[in-house]
């Protein structure tokens, strides 16, 4: 199975995907918000940066090893392009 025939059929665009890996950091950096000392050095060390470059491409890449290798089912990859989803109809509300 392709996860870019997957991401078609839902009707994702990389710029979703790039949306939804947006919404997950946030999440997880206000996760940090009562420990300045720790987000700093995130940001600092330069794993924000890291995190984030191509972080959409390697997502898709990842989900397609992962696929590939028997390590994720289909009904696993479609649950988190439901996700995506979702996600992308918040950001159009």
């Amino acid at each position: 199975m392709k996860v870019s025939e997957l991401l078609a059929e839902h009707g994702i665009e990389i710029d979703d995907v790039r949306w939804y890996l947006a919404a997950q950091l946030a999440t997880r950096l206000l996760e940090h918000r009562n420990r300045q000392a720790e987000l700093t050095r995130f940001i600092w060390s330069g794993a924000l940066e890291a995190e984030l470059y191509h972080a959409e491409e390697r997502f898709v890449e990842e989900l397609q090893r992962k696929a590939d290798a028997g390590a994720t089912d289909e009904p696993a990859l479609r649950e988190i392009l439901r996700e995506i989803v979702m996600e992308k109809r918040r950001r159009k509300a």
